[in-house]
């Protein structure tokens, strides 16, 4: 088994709990003799493989070291986009493709290692991370018609507006395209805005805070 260490708690003398998103899903295991024998397995953003044992509180055999991320730690910028990245993870419902987002996950966390544009990872991560909450906005037809003459966008709404169901709006036109040029993007560097990457935050967090069910931790430190 493979998984990306997300945190770790003290477990009596000498031993941590600790917890890994995989293609599973968010377990959790022990790791005895953690400050001596397992310092790899219990770091923060190391990408690890594993065998643990039976049970409903499993305890780490082996593992070996697959990736580390933990050099994102050296950017209060990076720190302050991954936690609402980790966020995300935790917020996660029973049922969904982990798999797809622990590989989706993986790739964002290698963009955000090498990025000068930590703002856009982000950006792009938690749009396209809409869909896996079932609140992705419509982007191609207005949500009241269906017609495709878009003009505007609304967070409320939950997306795009038609000329026949709403004024054109500049501002909100191009929050619409910009939500359309993350969501469809194929590459994190395949991006263009048209709002700064402040105010296009702004907006998905709005958006989550409208149709998702928890809030967001804010990414400024």
């Amino acid at each position: 088994m493979e998984g990306i260490v997300l945190k770790t708690i003290d477990y009596k003398e000498k031993s941590k709990l600790v917890y890994l998103y995989t293609p599973s899903g968010i377990i959790s295991v022990k790791a005895l003799d953690a400050t001596k024998t397992k310092l790899g397995f219990i770091t923060t953003l190391n990408q690890v493989e594993f065998e643990m044992s039976s049970g409903k509180l499993p305890t780490v055999i082996e593992y070996s070291l697959k990736k580390s991320f933990y050099s994102i730690y050296e950017s209060l910028t990076k720190v302050g986009v991954l936690t609402p990245i980790l966020d995300i993870i935790f917020h996660l419902e029973e049922g969904v493709n982990h798999r797809r987002i622990y590989s989706f996950l993986i790739q964002t966390l290698n963009e955000l290692l090498d990025t000068e544009l930590p703002y856009q990872i982000l950006s792009i991560f938690l749009v396209k991370m809409l869909a896996v909450f079932g609140i992705k906005p419509e982007l191609k037809k207005c949500v009241r018609c269906s017609k495709t003459n878009l003009v505007n966008f609304s967070c409320l709404e939950g997306g795009a507006l038609c000329d026949s169901c709403s004024l054109y709006h500049e501002r909100n036109y191009q929050l619409l395209q910009d939500f359309q040029n993350l969501y469809f993007s194929k590459e994190f560097k395949d991006v263009s805005l048209n709002l700064s990457y402040t105010d296009l935050l702004d907006e998905i967090y709005q958006y989550y805070a409208i149709h998702a069910n928890f809030k967001l931790k804010d990414y400024h430190l």
